[in-house]
């Protein structure tokens, strides 16, 4: 079917692909330019023709840039965009003439075709379904050396999925798939980011983040190392385009590797925009260009090999405060070395404070206010839902810091970016929405913090941060059933000598009536050790954390989380459980 936006092929345009790129001695995009067709969409070029198909290639509307930058100049405190979505129809595996299966091996079949986005910086590509059967790989790859991503069957967590980008206008998507399990493949694409600002190298004059932004790596962000590796950049896509905004990874009381993340309700608010959700992890330079220089006005190139994950999930967010916090659909990659940021729910103003963020979508950059933040409204309303940053003494924030945290003195996170007059050149104010107001929020799990970051309710008003490196979590569901017993393990291998004498066993178990349930940890040398036997009566759920003399055992080995179930009535699962040395 064929609507407003939507993209046909004609069978009289096809000519081969060597004869389309020779058509100009001038760039391919410039060539391709006036071959192609455009959607009812202002945004796009019109009286062109349409869009080709050409050699197993298929060929895009281009937008139209013109209006796009008289939007992106009236644009004022909204998220950063990128990019504009192309719609597609019907480019699926076993549509008739989009891509084509060779055999590249003994029992692997591979799928493959070429998308092109004539003028495009960068592309990311909207999958509406998506099926990776076990020892299938889907690979993206653009143009030129290293520019490609590899994605694997555990990183699709739902039959939608939003890719990480490649730069360039194009790319060829490649489908490798045990040709035992051909059948269960599902593959079909539902639209096309075309990024047409240099979001992540800066190739157009202008669209470089301010000279005036302070590296990462400069002196101004020694001794603040972990908090600045809680901070992700991300890409989400709402009303055809796709955005850029900062958030960072939150710890919580129970102590678990749990991801969530937190950023402003004015870039996400809803599921379905959180399911668009890329986050890029590192995205910062190793040395320090001189604040105020033409080094720190330049381009600094962001590595294609940068960790990324897909999706998330809504859990609460909360517009008065500007809070919106998810849950990222997958772990984070251990070789992004995470850091969960601790953070401050009170009150109490910080005597000074530092915001690290990714200004324009580029490399991660730190600011610096050494006086004490003040209770506000937003942009100076009355109120007292948001922290008021006076002037920073160094750098500032920019649209793409949206969403960025807020430390105080101690390293605790207090707020997210909201917006503010701030730029290079003036010293003007930002403002960011409090922890504090955004703990309890609208008062229902949906629009609150506390039962997230708080899941045991103990009540505490800070948090310090923690890293993955000493921790191990199994996070699948094993249900409890009625009068059973369940054991869910955790295998370590990389450690030396025996556990500690204080480890932390983090548990998260939804059952009714946990007084008819006995919980143990079992270590490797077969040492049982009760947490729960049976208390609590009728109330629901043990979400608790404990610490164990594990000494005897060595930490190697696989340690076993076992939940008993005495009685009938009342069952429930093992949403999660870790160790932490």
């Amino acid at each position: 079917m064929t609507g407003p936006g939507s993209i046909t092929f004609l069978r009289s345009h096809t000519v081969p692909l060597r004869q389309l790129f020779a058509l100009s001695a001038a760039p391919l995009s410039a060539a391709l330019l006036l071959c192609l067709s455009a959607p009812a969409d202002a945004r796009f070029a019109r009286d062109a023709e349409p869009p080709l198909r050409v050699d197993g290639a298929v060929v895009l509307p281009s937008p139209d840039l013109g209006k796009l930058a008289m939007e992106d100049a009236k644009s004022v405190g909204g998220p950063y965009r990128y990019g504009i979505q192309i719609p597609v129809q019907d480019l699926r595996l076993g549509a008739k003439g989009f891509g084509r299966w060779e055999r590249v091996g003994e029992g692997v079949m591979r799928w493959q075709v070429e998308i092109v986005s004539p003028a495009a910086k960068s592309l990311d590509i909207h999958f509406s379904r998506l099926r990776l059967p076990q020892g299938s790989l889907l690979i993206l790859r653009g143009e030129g050396e290293a520019n490609l991503r590899l994605i694997e069957p555990h990183e699709v967590s739902s039959e939608s999925f939003w890719s990480p980008y490649v730069k360039g206008e194009r790319v060829r998507i490649e489908l490798e798939v045990p040709a035992a399990r051909l059948r269960e493949a599902k593959l079909e694409l539902g639209s096309v980011t075309h990024g047409y600002r240099g979001l992540f190298e800066a190739a157009e004059a202008g669209g470089k983040s301010g000279s005036c932004n302070v590296d990462v790596a400069c002196n101004q962000g020694n001794d603040w190392h972990d908090p600045m590796r809680s901070v992700g950049q991300y890409t989400f896509s709402k009303d055809g385009s796709s955005y850029v905004c900062t958030g960072t990874l939150i710890a919580n009381t129970g102590v678990t590797a749990t991801p969530y993340f937190l950023t402003a309700n004015h870039c996400l608010s809803t599921q379905t925009v959180a399911s668009t959700m890329v986050v890029y992890w590192n995205y910062q330079g190793a040395q320090c260009r001189a604040p105020g220089s033409s080094a720190s006005g330049s381009p600094l190139n962001k590595s294609i090999a940068s960790h990324s994950q897909s999706g998330a999930t809504l859990r609460a967010t909360y517009a008065p405060s500007d809070m919106t916090l998810v849950q990222l659909s997958s772990n984070v990659p251990a070789a992004a070395s995470p850091f969960w940021s601790g953070w401050n729910r009170s009150a109490t103003a910080p005597t000074s404070s530092r915001g690290i963020h990714h200004p324009a979508g580029h490399e991660k950059r730190i600011s610096i206010d050494n006086n004490a933040a003040t209770v506000s409204g937003y942009l100076g309303a009355s109120g007292s839902t948001h922290w008021r940053i006076g002037n920073w003494e160094a750098g500032t924030t920019e649209g793409g810091s949206s969403g960025s945290g807020l430390w105080d003195q101690n390293k605790r996170l207090i707020g997210q970016l909201h917006g503010g007059y701030a730029a290079c050149g003036n010293t003007r104010e930002d403002y960011y929405g409090r922890l504090s107001v955004s703990w309890a929020g609208g008062g229902t799990n949906a629009t609150r913090l506390s039962n997230w970051l708080d899941p045991g309710n103990t009540g505490a008003t800070t948090r310090n941060g923690y890293s993955l490196s000493s921790f191990y979590q199994n996070s699948t569901n094993y249900t409890v059933s009625d009068n059973a017993t369940v054991e869910a393990p955790i295998t370590i291998s990389n450690r030396s000598g025996n556990a500690p004498t204080a480890l932390r066993v983090n548990v998260r178990i939804n059952h009714t009536y946990i007084g008819d349930m006995k919980v143990d940890l079992i270590a490797p040398n077969g040492t049982v050790h009760v947490l729960h036997n049976r208390s609590g009566g009728s109330a629901d759920n043990v979400f608790q954390s404990y610490t164990v003399n594990a000494s005897a055992s060595a930490a190697n080995g696989t340690w076993k989380l076992r939940v008993n179930d005495n009685a009938s009535g009342d069952t429930g699962l093992i949403d999660a459980w870790s160790v932490q040395f």
